[in-house]
């Protein structure tokens, strides 16, 4: 079952988000980029609870033992943006300490292109949307539902 994240100070995911894009501090803009990263599978129907694992302890093996590429928040509480990042690949652990959940999610995505990876068939929307539209790299053509959000997004 996914837990779900609170937002300190906010009813919805979306008054945090206002409320974050009216303060500029370095931190405001880390939770601004934690709830994109975390919204974006959610907005193109992907299924994030596969992907992204929450523990409070990193030994707890048995939670992302099954996970083939993932990033693990470890925390005491679970939050938006929590105090220690690790990646997963194939049920390992193979970088830890990562500084939060957008640095995590480059480095993972500089690791899937270095090592020639498939991405997660629970993200694959995710990171196709990332890859093209993001970063611009690859096909031009884009899938109805990519191009339908970058629309959305230009407006």
């Amino acid at each position: 079952m996914a837990r779900r994240v609170r937002y300190p100070g906010c009813t919805t995911s979306t008054d945090f988000l206002v409320s974050s894009q009216q303060s500029n501090t370095k931190q405001s803009l880390q939770k601004t980029l934690c709830l994109c990263l975390r919204g974006l599978p959610v907005v193109l129907g992907d299924d994030p609870s596969a992907f992204f694992k929450t523990c409070s302890d990193a030994t707890d093996k048995d939670l992302y033992s099954e996970t083939s590429v993932g990033i693990l928040c470890i925390d005491e509480h679970p939050q938006l943006n929590p105090s220690r990042v690790s990646i997963v690949l194939e049920g390992s652990v193979v970088m830890e300490e990562l500084a939060n959940l957008p640095q995590a999610f480059c480095v993972l995505f500089g690791q899937i292109y270095a090592l020639h990876l498939d991405y997660p068939k629970c993200m694959k929307s995710t990171f196709h949307f990332i890859q093209q539209v993001m970063l611009n790299l690859g096909r031009v053509e884009l899938k109805p539902k990519i191009q339908s959000l970058k629309n959305q997004l230009s407006v």
